[in-house]
């Protein structure tokens, strides 16, 4: 789904990058914020920011895009109707997080405005530094007065699967959709866009639907300039195209603590002792035992690998718990992969007198079913959306749109709240490593490993494409830097990752 303010995976993240844009993008190297929409920007005593529009920005339908657009764009974001995944990280905001929870009832009151035609003003409720990261997101883009209300069709759990593919964007980024069908969807170059000089690849032609040998023979004829698969690799005949990286991103298990078999630490805490973490990670190339990716500067804290079948027993045993409740129900997306790790928890819980029921959920679904009640165990591999520990932290958030967990903290929140307006980088870190303690504590996740990128993409006459922590390739940086014998640029089957 292409609206900006519920698309939630990573593929769907890498082609908004053509086709919206906010007051920041992402630089395709550093990941650095980089002025986009706003040509620039002041911040006054901590906590007021004010952005400049750019005059000559348009969507491509011609019309302007100016400081109203935006506070429009994001009050629409935090409709309280609409639960849009990403609209808690603007919870900084001055009001954003009591509108967004139907605490506050005219909008007018969020610190969110248009001071001139030109000029929006933000006041955070908090001094954060970090905050043009954020405005990188997708989810902060510029969005068409006439498709603000579109995003709530989305909310609706059981359209989702109907309505995914059926909206197209009007585009306020670099290119707009010419054609968009099941199996294609081609990009052209958006000439209202303010920076089009700069735009160097006239078409994009993403492939959505090709099979393993079309994408193998394609990308080895020169048909296609980049894939986004593993399952090919021994298959390319230039292994100097295959890039894989480590990723900013982690596999792992939650618990829903809002399940009544669930809520009790102490039965959690027995079921993670009852789990055998070497057979469970095997095979994968780096192992997780944290939420979060090891940062450089990031504190090393204790992580979830113990295994002790006799206590969890004793904890069982302790609990004096009835049948009915030493149940587990895991939902899981249909995919071998999680299959197999289905498997090997239910075996290992079985031997503490614990129950498990599988539910399959369909991929296109999977996602948003985690929203519902209906289990105890879920799944998702989460892609940080900016390189931060707070890209995942803000997950777990008592009042997080992202928090399917269900867990509630105070003491967590009180620290990411306290780290907003912490400058020191080392203290900030040492303060997010707490809050990731305290989640680890409670037996909240069970971190299965941290993942690795593979883009398969001559990079050697290929410019504006670098591996980067989150996998994110904005299109417009991307330009051939030697003669192709084939025009345009071709991006097919972006694996459907979570995370965003």
């Amino acid at each position: 789904m292409l609206h900006p303010h519920t698309a939630f995976d990573a593929g769907e993240a890498q082609i908004l990058t053509a086709l919206c844009e906010g007051l920041f993008v992402y630089d395709p190297y550093t990941l650095q914020p980089v002025p986009a929409l706003a040509e620039k920007h002041s911040v006054s005593g901590g906590r007021t920011w004010r952005f400049t529009i750019r005059k000559d920005a348009k969507f491509e339908n011609g019309k302007p895009i100016t400081a109203q657009t935006f506070v429009d764009s994001w009050l629409n974001l935090l409709n309280p109707a609409g639960n849009h995944p990403y609209a808690s990280l603007l919870d900084c905001i001055d009001g954003a997080a009591d509108y967004r929870n139907g605490k506050l009832k005219n909008k007018n009151q969020v610190g969110i405005k248009a001071e001139s035609g030109q000029v929006l003003l933000i006041t955070t409720n908090t001094e954060i530094e970090h905050l043009p990261n954020i405005l990188c997101h997708h989810a902060f883009s510029a969005v068409e007065a006439s498709q603000l209300e579109e995003a709530l069709k989305f909310s609706n759990i059981e359209k989702i699967e109907k309505l995914r593919d059926s909206f197209k964007p009007i585009s306020s980024g670099a290119y707009r959709i010419k054609k968009f069908s099941e199996k294609e969807l081609i990009l052209v170059k958006n000439e209202n866009y303010w920076d089009k000089d700069n735009v160097q690849i006239p078409q994009i032609n993403l492939f959505l639907d090709l099979s393993k040998e079309e994408a193998i023979e394609k990308f080895n004829i020169g048909k296609i300039h980049w894939l986004s698969r593993s399952d090919v690799i021994s298959k390319i005949g230039d292994q100097r195209c295959v890039n894989i990286d480590p990723l900013f991103a982690t596999d792992y298990f939650f618990f829903k603590t809002s399940s009544p078999n669930i809520k009790a630490a102490e039965f959690r805490k027995a079921l993670l002792l009852a789990v055998p973490y070497e057979e469970l990670r095997k095979g994968y190339p780096i192992k997780a035992e944290t939420l979060i990716f090891p940062l450089a500067g990031y504190p090393k804290i204790q992580g979830v690998n113990e295994y002790n079948l006799q206590k969890a027993q004793e904890i069982i045993d302790k609990l004096n718990l009835n049948e009915e409740q030493k149940k587990v129900v895991i939902k899981i997306p249909e995919n071998t992969y999680y299959q197999e790790l289905a498997e090997i928890l239910s075996a290992a819980w079985s031997k503490i007198g614990v129950k498990t029921e599988v539910k399959l959920i369909s991929l296109n679904a999977y996602y948003n079913s985690l929203k519902t009640n209906d289990y105890d165990l879920g799944t998702i591999t989460w892609i940080g959306d900016f390189a931060d520990p707070l890209a995942f932290l803000e997950m777990f958030r008592p009042n997080s749109n992202l928090n399917d967990s269900d867990w509630k903290n105070q003491e967590f929140e009180r620290i990411i709240l306290k780290s907003h307006a912490e400058k020191d980088f080392k203290k900030r870190y040492e303060m997010l490593s707490k809050a990731e303690e305290l989640l680890l504590g409670e037996s909240v996740i069970i971190p299965i490993s941290y993942r690795l990128s593979v883009n398969i993409i001559d990079i050697y006459s290929i410019g504006g494409w670098y591996s980067n922590a989150i996998d994110i390739h904005p299109f417009k940086f991307i330009k051939f830097i030697k003669p192709q014998p084939v025009p345009g640029l071709v991006k097919l089957n972006q694996q459907l990752k979570k995370k965003r």
